[in-house]
């Protein structure tokens, strides 16, 4: 019986981590922590001028990790920023019980590869390089390396060698942009 509760226990929160949807179009599966984590930090980094590019709570090696990559809506962010922005989403989260183990705060930039994780996102980098991994297969593929030519509210569209493939943001487990650099 103790067994059975368990599943059922497991279950249910598993459920409960991979049913969200963002306005019909969910990027990737997430944590309801997560998504209350983004509502109680985004308010106070968009007043900074900040943009929250994506939140990652992770089990690891050494304990549960919350990242929280942050960005300029010009692109860059300076260490001074990250340092200030750190600070100010721990003094939020201690206030909260949202994550009640214990766990470490990483803030950092999205970096050269950044995720693309909402729709404006994809809207803002039409024209650039994308590498895409779907949840499900599109004409026999999962992964897809390309130039992100159209972004709308549901779906976005990349070409590869001339051919068009159209994405639904609710098939995507990952994107990030492609960065191909020449020596």
């Amino acid at each position: 019986m103790i067994c059975a509760n368990l599943v059922q226990k497991f279950f249910v929160e598993w459920v409960s981590a991979h049913s969200f949807d963002y306005e019909g179009a969910a990027l990737m599966d997430r944590d309801p922590r997560v998504e209350r984590i983004e509502q109680l930090i985004e308010p106070v980094l968009e007043n900074e001028g900040l943009e929250l590019v994506d939140i990652e709570l992770k089990r690891e090696a050494v304990g549960l990790v919350l990242r929280i990559y942050l960005d300029t809506k010009e692109g860059g962010i300076s260490l001074d920023r990250l340092a200030d922005a750190s600070h100010k989403i721990s003094e939020i989260l201690d206030k909260t019980d949202v994550v009640t183990q214990k766990y470490t705060l990483e803030v950092s930039s999205p970096g050269i590869e950044r995720p693309l994780t909402k729709p404006e996102h994809f809207k803002r980098f039409v024209g650039s390089k994308v590498s895409v991994k779907a949840k499900k297969p599109i004409e026999k593929r999962r992964q897809f390396k390309g130039k992100l030519v159209e972004a709308g509210d549901k779906d976005f569209t990349i070409e590869i060698d001339g051919e068009h493939f159209e994405i639904a943001y609710n098939n995507v487990a990952k994107v990030h942009l492609q960065v191909d650099i020449e020596f």
